[in-house]
C-alpha cells in the first residue's frame, strides 16, 4: 500500500489506497473479514446484522431489511445527502427510502475504502463512498452529464448504526461531505448493474446468518 503521507498511519481516509475500478464485491469482503477477527459474541452478532442488512440493501432485497430477526419495529434514520438531512421516522418511512432507492437504480453502492470500528453501542464507518449512478440522475441535480451514460459518484460519508442489546439495528445516522463529492463517467464494461450486483452477492448472501439471543447467549440462528 502506498501511503499519501510522510506520516504512517492505518487511517484508510488519509492513505486514501482506492481500486481503480468499482468492484461491488469489495465492500463485503472487508466486512466479513473485519468479522473474522471478532472475538466478543455480541460484536459478532451485530456485525452479522450489519452484514446482512449491506447485502440486501445492495443486492435490491429492500422488503427483507426491515424485519423483526434484523430491525425495531419503528427505527429511525438521519441520512445526509449532500448538505441536507433525511429524517425518517418508523419502518413507513424508512422502508419508502429503501423501496425509491431500489426502484431508481441508486442500490448499487459500497466503500472503496473505510475506518471502522464495532462497540457495544453499534458500528461506526468513515469511508469514501462510491455509488453507480444513471446520467439522467447526474443531470438532475444540475451537473453537466451525459444522460445515456452512468457515472460513479464518490464521496466521504461517516455512519453510525446503533443496535439494541439483543443486535436488532435501532437506526442509521450517516453523514456526508458536501465538498467531497466527485462524478466520473464510466466506461459501459465498468457499469455495475443492479442485476449484476445482486448475483455477485448472492454467494456472500448465503452465507450471511444471523446469531440470536437466546435470552442468556448469542446462538446461531
Amino acid at each position: 500500500m502506498t501511503e499519501t503521507t510522510t506520516t504512517g498511519t492505518s487511517d484508510a481516509l488519509t492513505t486514501l489506497n482506492l481500486p481503480a475500478k468499482f468492484d461491488v464485491t469489495k465492500f463485503p469482503r472487508e466486512v466479513e473479514e473485519y468479522l473474522g477477527r471478532t472475538a466478543d459474541p455480541f460484536h459478532r452478532a451485530i456485525l452479522k446484522n450489519y452484514f446482512r442488512h449491506l447485502l440486501l440493501e445492495i443486492s435490491g432485497y429492500w422488503d427483507q431489511i426491515l424485519v423483526p430477526e434484523l430491525t425495531v419495529a419503528e427505527p429511525a434514520y438521519r441520512i445526509g445527502d449532500r448538505g441536507d438531512m433525511i429524517v425518517l421516522t418508523g419502518k413507513t418511512e424508512v422502508e419508502s427510502f429503501y423501496r425509491e432507492t431500489f426502484e431508481t437504480d441508486k442500490n448499487v453502492m459500497g466503500a472503496l475504502t473505510m475506518n471502522m470500528c464495532v462497540e457495544d453501542f453499534g458500528i461506526v464507518t468513515e469511508a469514501r463512498w462510491a455509488e453507480v449512478t444513471t446520467g439522467a440522475t447526474v443531470v438532475a441535480r444540475g451537473i453537466d452529464a451525459d444522460p445515456a451514460a452512468h457515472y460513479l459518484l464518490t464521496h466521504n460519508i461517516f455512519q453510525m448504526f446503533a443496535y439494541t442489546h439483543d443486535a436488532k439495528l435501532i437506526g442509521e445516522r450517516v453523514y456526508d461531505d458536501p465538498a467531497s463529492y466527485h462524478y466520473e463517467k464510466l466506461d459501459p464494461a465498468d457499469v455495475v448493474t443492479p442485476a449484476d450486483a445482486r448475483r455477485e452477492l448472492a454467494p456472500f448472501l448465503a452465507r450471511a446468518t444471523l446469531d440470536v439471543w437466546n435470552g442468556t447467549e448469542f446462538v446461531a440462528g
